[in-house]
């Protein structure tokens, strides 16, 4: 695994979020464009962005160039105001992307919608042409078997941090169904969409739900039974939504959408609960200290995880064991999938060289043979070919494991800056 590489901005990192604000307006796109002017070859790659995360994943051609990559990609983005970015490569990279896949790098553990973000970031990264074919194989391995890295975190743990969020909010407001005032749901990417789900599934009523586009919203608020309104119209006329006792917000935007202003004209029941999940906030910090608002933020959930810190470790040892177990198996899988080309390409070479020697002879020590020898002699190699081609698979893919696995893989274990190690994909 020796090509793959990555860069990582994660919540782990900081005691806030924001030292991730200056890469979360880095688009697929900006970084194409990037990785083009750095002129290392590159073969794949694909940009992942959460709310507490941003990684760039790639595969790069010459695996002794991982280092110099790193340090002309990161002069070229915006600088990071706080801790340097992760930089792993090879073998930790496949851990790395199966413990994401199942909940375990996330602020929830186990949470569900870091997997449906991975695989947007692949289909993304396919659209755009950017997903080679190791990396496509690396990531459909890792999403077929994070589920049974998943099993082992206990099930009444929050899933997601949409989930803990709804926790958050039906603790505040005394139950979801406490009022038939609306709760208002702004943005249409996974994390809205989950907190919608929940909304309903546990009991939320007059749920509206607002966006830029109305289309990419009008299916899945059908789903929940939500209203559906557009945020320009939101936010010129507010109070038409009616009374309103929550609003959870996680839209992309680079700036606040929800500020004193807009909640002065706003048709409150009591106090109004704002839940904020975007980064960069879409609530204006002052309102934090506004009577009659209560704001629960992405740091808050985080300070609520770090209180559930010993139980969530617990869990996390129980499914770590789970990683190296998928771990070499992912491994075995990717040198299977490699055995079957490698092979087809070593009876072609070993057919051609056959093939050209064979004319050689006939040509010069062995001109003066009938066509009846001739005949006999290209049978015989005929046959000969077969039966090399019936070296069996394991025996290449032994081969392919002796030659590209790192003898000494403790030394990527230690060292997320060490390049090399694991099988050359």
């Amino acid at each position: 695994m020796r090509h793959l590489g990555a860069i990582i901005l994660s919540h782990e990192q900081g005691e806030d979020l924001s030292h991730l604000l200056s890469w979360k307006g880095l688009t697929l796109e900006h970084l194409e464009t990037r990785i083009q002017q750095s002129g290392f070859s590159v073969s794949g790659f694909l940009l992942l962005s959460t709310c507490n995360r941003v990684e760039i994943i790639y595969t790069i051609e010459n695996p002794s160039e991982h280092t110099s990559f790193y340090e002309a990609l990161l002069e070229s983005l915006p600088p990071v105001q706080g801790p340097a970015p992760v930089f792993k490569t090879g073998r930790p990279v496949a851990r790395h992307l199966l413990r994401l896949s199942a909940g375990l790098e996330s602020m929830v553990l186990g949470e569900t919608d870091i997997r449906h973000q991975m695989k947007e970031a692949k289909a993304a990264a396919i659209r755009g042409g950017h997903l080679d074919y190791r990396l496509r194989t690396v990531l459909q391995g890792v999403f077929r078997h994070s589920r049974y890295i998943r099993s082992f975190i206990p099930a009444n743990l929050p899933l997601s941090v949409s989930s803990l969020a709804v926790r958050f909010l039906e603790d505040s407001l005394g139950g979801l169904d406490s009022s038939d005032s609306a709760i208002a749901i702004i943005g249409s990417g996974p994390m809205s969409r989950h907190t919608a789900e929940y909304l309903s599934k546990w009991g939320g009523r007059n749920l509206v739900w607002i966006n830029r586009t109305l289309e990419k919203i009008e299916g899945p608020a059908q789903n929940v039974g939500a209203r559906t309104l557009s945020l320009q119209d939101f936010l010129q006329a507010p109070e038409s939504v009616g009374k309103l006792r929550a609003i959870v917000s996680a839209t992309s935007s680079e700036k606040p959408i929800i500020d004193a202003q807009l909640v002065s004209r706003m048709d409150r029941d009591g106090q109004l609960v704002l839940v904020d999940l975007a980064l960069p906030s879409d609530v204006s910090p002052e309102l934090a200290s506004v009577s009659g608002i209560e704001l629960i933020s992405l740091d808050r959930i985080r300070q609520r995880l770090e209180a559930n810190k010993k139980q969530r470790e617990e869990a996390a040892s129980r499914a770590e064991s789970a990683v190296e177990e998928i771990l070499f198996r992912l491994e075995s899988e990717l040198i299977h999938s490699l055995s079957g080309p490698i092979l087809r390409d070593l009876q072609k070479d070993i057919r051609k060289e056959a093939q050209k020697r064979l004319q050689g002879l006939l040509q010069g020590r062995l001109a003066h043979l009938n066509a009846r020898d001739r005949r006999i002699l290209y049978d015989w190699a005929i046959k000969s070919h077969r039966e090399m081609n019936r070296i069996h698979r394991s025996g290449v893919e032994q081969i392919l494991k002796n030659y590209f696995v790192d003898e000494t893989p403790e030394l990527n274990e230690t060292a997320d800056e060490t390049v090399g190690g694991g099988l050359a994909l």
